[in-house]
């Protein structure tokens, strides 16, 4: 039996228990918190995919930005303006170590350099800072077909906040959307799906991620996030472009439940979104990877009041390390 049956067959049974769990979190655990501002982007590539070779290390870097300007009610304009404009800075690290041929470790982390909010008609502002939660997880292999191409990878792990205190700024305990985590601890679920045509120096690549959480220390609860993205990756090759260049077009959507606090549902959270996200990447001497990613929302709904993304922009940097 050739290496690339049995890894379809052997990983065909991990995706049977894999998928259910996907399912599972999204019948039955609760619903998720509203972020006004999106922070989920996944990292594209068909390389950041999948597992990697048995020690070697990789390490993604990357800075996001975004930003809000008005307030929607459904999928519509609203003549709410209590906050003029709100943003974030946000610098990420991704480090992935291949435990062997088909498992790969990976760690999450994340730093708020600040989330802001402007009042409007003063001078007044809000702002947060500091580190994320952090999300330790295991990479498998579940198809690998190195004749068609085809690859579909998955993965699981904890959410762990550094702290379960809310974040106080001039004696005021600052809003949900302004602390740096929800300060609780919860589940992720990642699956990837990779199509590869050599021919044509073209990818398609589908990626799936699931949140899950429990309550925090104040009785409040996020519920289910599921973010799924569509990538097509097109390898540049024009005589006048000099380096090793290839653009991506990414689909994205982002669906996150209500919250629950104390006294009950909250009306003003919740939404459907949808992005498309532009993408140039270069190569670099063959080490390093630097990519420039654009968020442009497409269609945007709200439950009740909330400020909507206007635009986003990403800068990402990768590198493998052999051990």
């Amino acid at each position: 039996m050739s290496p690339s049956r049995w890894s379809s067959r052997s990983g065909l049974s991990m995706a049977f228990l894999l998928l259910p769990a996907l399912a599972l979190m999204l019948g039955v655990a609760p619903r998720v918190q509203a972020q006004c501002l999106s922070a989920i982007n996944p990292v594209g590539g068909s390389s950041n995919l999948l597992v990697l070779e048995k020690n070697t290390l990789r390490v993604i870097s990357f800075y996001r930005y975004h930003y809000g300007n008005r307030y929607f009610e459904g999928s519509n304009p609203s003549d709410y303006d209590v906050i003029s404009r709100a943003g974030y800075n946000y610098a990420g690290l991704i480090l992935a170590y291949g435990l062997t041929r088909g498992i790969t470790l990976e760690n999450e982390q994340g730093y708020f350099i600040n989330k802001t909010q402007h009042y409007r008609g003063t001078s007044d502002f809000l702002r947060g800072n500091g580190f994320a939660s952090t999300v330790f997880s295991l990479r498998g292999s579940i198809l690998k077909n190195d004749i068609d191409r085809f690859f579909i990878s998955g993965s699981a792990g904890a959410r762990i906040p550094y702290t379960r205190e809310k974040q106080v700024k001039n004696g005021t305990v600052l809003p949900i959307e302004l602390q740096p985590s929800y300060g609780a601890f919860g589940g992720v679920l990642q699956l990837y799906v990779v199509k590869e045509y050599t021919e044509t120096g073209t990818r398609y690549f589908f990626t799936g991620r699931m949140e899950s959480s429990l309550e925090n220390r104040y009785d409040e609860r996020q519920g289910n996030a599921l973010f799924t993205s569509l990538f097509w990756s097109k390898h540049l090759m024009f005589p006048w472009l000099k380096g090793d260049w290839t653009s991506i077009v990414q689909l994205r959507s982002e669906i996150r439940g209500k919250d629950r606090t104390p006294l009950g549902v909250k009306a003003s959270s919740g939404s459907y979104l949808f992005f498309l996200s532009p993408q140039l990447n270069s190569y670099i001497r063959e080490k390093w990877n630097v990519s420039v990613i654009l968020d442009i929302p497409l269609y945007q709904y709200f439950h009740g009041t909330q400020l909507a993304t206007r635009y986003g922009i990403s800068v990402n940097l990768a590198r493998d390390f052999s051990l």
